[in-house]
């Protein structure tokens, strides 16, 4: 008999490709989630419980000014939509939850028999937290006190639960490096939509290098930015796609007039902008996959990342890694990219010809049959 699988997500993060995934191999039992959206297709809606009154929540706090705002919004928030969703994480077999919202579930969900497994998209949140406490340093700025409230969170969840999922190679090298028992670390990679990312013509010949995400310190995009002020480049511009963050108006005057900001682009139209790209950048401090990474790829554009970022590509075959917080290398790579057309045009197509494995089709395969081996494990 196949296990009954409960998956809960506060957020979008990737928990509707995890939830279409446990519905294809037939273990969807229930997704608990906050706002449905309704631009997501392809799930069973008798399936889906909602919770709305923490991510209303979560939507009035974060909407004040600074920092400590997000921060505390993250906090209430999440706990708020854990305490609430125990009510349906207790008739399962296996119990899915994204980090920081699904402790209180998980009890709930252990007390009756079930496997549980906690989701983590980021790097161990004990190597993330230092990271960003030297840059908010560097920048004068004080980090969030409230973030050690769910730092300590994350680490409860991930002594109690079962099994732990991580999105890359770098995600579970932290873990491990933090003293996580690498046996309870499950390794799935996550994919993109090849109908929608694809190549398309490139309508000018302008140089131009994108960057899709938030706009903030953890991304890195200070380096980047300090890396396109030094090209001398004709015809080239820097393309900031993403909402900006508090922390990211630290940086960003210092660069006015060096780039151009995009707020907000609809899903559908984000093809079409890395279509018109010449390069890809995300120079992350710490990202524990950046899905964006295979969505340009696909377009048939080079990617430059930092060691990083979890979406693996073939360095100086797919485009380029570089080291974190190094302006110089950036400026180097995207200079190489401009003065080689040639090799430019073919990194593109080794990394549209590369990622093609990677697909939420093939995500969905893999989720299915990690499902089916925990399971089995359970019942020799």
């Amino acid at each position: 008999m196949l296990p009954k699988v409960i998956i809960s997500s506060a957020g979008v993060f990737h928990a509707y490709h995890l939830a279409r995934g446990a519905q294809s191999g037939g273990y969807l039992h229930r997704f608990i989630t906050s706002l449905y959206s309704r631009y997501e297709t392809g799930l069973d809606r008798s399936r889906v419980v909602q919770i709305r009154l923490p991510a209303y929540l979560s939507r009035m706090m974060s909407a004040l000014p600074g920092e400590y705002a997000r921060a505390l919004s993250y906090y209430f928030g999440d706990n708020l939509y854990d305490w609430l969703a125990r009510r349906y994480a207790g008739d399962g077999d296996i119990f899915h939850f994204f980090n920081h919202q699904g402790l209180y579930s998980l009890r709930v969900a252990k007390r009756q028999g079930a496997i549980t497994i906690v989701e983590r998209s980021s790097a161990h949140p004990t190597y993330q937290h230092e990271l960003l406490f030297e840059e908010y340093a560097r920048y004068g700025l004080r980090y969030p006190s409230v973030y050690r409230l769910l730092h300590d969170k994350h680490l409860v969840e991930y002594g109690e639960a079962d099994y732990i999922m991580v999105a890359s190679e770098f995600v579970r090298r932290t873990m491990v490096e933090a003293g996580v028992p690498s046996e309870k670390l499950v390794r799935v990679h996550l994919g993109f939509d090849p109908t929608r990312f694809r190549p398309g013509e490139k309508r000018d010949d302008v140089f131009r290098v994108m960057y899709a995400g938030r706009i903030t310190l953890q991304k890195g995009v200070q380096y980047l930015l300090q890396a396109f002020s030094q090209l001398d480049i004709p015809r080239s511009e820097l393309v900031l796609t993403g909402e900006i963050e508090p922390d990211g108006k630290v940086f960003l005057p210092a660069f006015e007039g060096k780039f151009r900001h995009v707020r907000y682009l609809p899903q559908v139209e984000f093809a079409k902008s890395y279509q018109q790209a010449s390069v890809f950048v995300l120079p992350s401090l710490q990202d524990g996959f950046g899905m964006v990474v295979y969505e340009a790829a696909a377009c048939g554009i080079p990617i430059i990342v930092t060691e990083n970022v979890g979406a693996t590509i073939r360095d100086g075959q797919d485009g380029f890694v570089v080291p974190i917080r190094d302006a110089e290398a950036l400026a180097r790579k995207l200079t190489y990219l401009y003065e080689h057309p040639r090799e430019r045009i073919a990194m593109g197509r080794a990394a549209r010809d590369y990622v093609q494995q990677f697909t939420w089709e093939n995500y969905h395969r893999e989720l299915v049959s990690h499902y089916g081996t925990i399971w089995d494990a359970r019942e020799q």
